[in-house]
């Protein structure tokens, strides 16, 4: 079964529309963080710069998983999406250190100044709303196309909108006389951020090492085998996760008087069967073992 254009199509959409609200958010948090000198929204306009770049990886992870399988790739290229999320939980890290690193220094450093609170508050609460509805559809949108990268993309955002309350809640305090909440809230930013990107990478590792799918998903395949017309059995029943779909193989139990041509059609038959009935299921390998042989 090869990859599905529409779907690719749609999500390489999704992740393009994705970098030019980067943009936007990049540009309007770069000049509240000049204007007002704000910690708190120079620590998210480093979060948001990265998160474009994220965004970036996103679209490449994407459009490479596209490709089909050829001679160095005999699978495909669906771990790709894998690899820019595992880059993108890398980029949150090191955003996570810097921003720590800086943070830290206005503590033990002179008097941190917050001009213009007012300004930062206002454009805060514009690009708050704005991640909202981002993270919404990104998240939605991954869960329909089942896609890691605009997953990982969807998680940028959704830290964007905990770091944003944060940091108008450190503007707000600065506003009120206490500048040190800014920085303050700076480090929650990036503790927010450090935190998702251990979610995302543990995820990410876990498929480049082979990682079955959800046991619902084994579930389901064991029950249609177990169902179907002349399989007397089987046993074997391996699955590992590429991309966004899972890779299958099993040894299913025939009675040994079928000819060889009646034996494939039905394996030919049930591999149809499961990846029609199991969506999160690409690939199905199936073994033919006499049934005698296991009784």
């Amino acid at each position: 079964m090869g990859y599905d254009k529409e779907t690719g199509n749609n999500k390489l959409g999704i992740a393009k529309w994705s970098i030019y609200v980067n943009l936007f958010l990049l540009s309007a948090k770069l000049a509240a963080g000049i204007i007002t000198g704000s910690l708190g929204i120079l620590a998210e306009f480093v979060h948001s710069a990265f998160d474009l770049l994220a965004s970036v990886f996103a679209y490449l992870g994407i459009k490479k998983a596209a490709q089909p399988a050829d001679k160095t790739h005999h699978y495909g290229h669906d771990r790709f999406e894998n690899i820019s999320s595992l880059l993108q939980s890398i980029l949150i890290t090191l955003t996570s250190f810097i921003i720590i690193y800086e943070a830290y220094g206005k503590l033990n450093g002179s008097a941190h100044i917050v001009k213009e609170s007012a300004l930062g508050i206002a454009v805060m609460g514009i690009t708050l709303v704005l991640d909202i509805y981002i993270a919404r559809y990104l998240h939605k949108k991954s869960s329909e196309t089942g896609s890691p990268a605009l997953e990982a993309d969807a998680y940028h955002f959704t830290t964007d909108i905990l770091s944003t309350i944060a940091v108008i809640i450190g503007l707000a305090a600065a506003s009120l006389g206490y500048p040190v909440a800014d920085v303050i809230s700076a480090i929650i930013v990036a503790l927010i951020m450090f935190y998702i990107s251990l979610r995302l990478g543990k995820d990410a590792v876990f498929v480049m090492l082979d990682r079955a799918p959800d046991g619902k998903v084994i579930e389901e395949i064991s029950a249609i085998i177990s169902k179907y017309p002349k399989v007397d059995g089987y046993h074997s029943l391996r699955a590992r996760t590429s991309g966004n779909k899972a890779f299958i193989d099993v040894c299913v139990h025939l009675d040994e008087s079928l000819s060889l041509d009646a034996a494939h059609k039905i394996a030919e038959a049930l591999e149809k069967k499961i990846i029609a009935e199991c969506p999160d299921v690409k690939e199905v390998v199936i073994h033919l073992e006499p049934k005698s042989s296991h009784d």
